[in-house]
């Protein structure tokens, strides 16, 4: 399991994450910017999730090749509860 967060203040809307990982990012159809699924969202924050084994892989690609550098990974927070 991994943290996600987008600094989309940042993004530049070119859908690069939700083209290469879409069970996990996705556009947002107001203002266009690169956002989380709601499932894997912590809190409903947009910009802030967590990847759970089977979508690590690809989410890590996806801040890999981002080419604005805007997807952050890490892991969670000491104590999360993901439930």
């Amino acid at each position: 399991m991994i943290n996600v967060i987008i600094d989309q203040e940042s993004c530049i809307k070119c859908g690069q994450c939700w083209e290469s990982c879409p069970d996990f990012f996705v556009e947002n159809a107001e203002d266009g910017y690169s956002q989380v699924i709601s499932k894997y969202r912590i809190a409903g924050k947009q910009n802030e999730g967590v990847a759970f084994e089977d979508l690590e892989k690809c989410v890590k690609k996806a801040s890999e090749d981002c080419p604005a550098h805007v997807i952050h990974v890490g892991p969670p927070a000491q104590g999360f509860d993901p439930v």
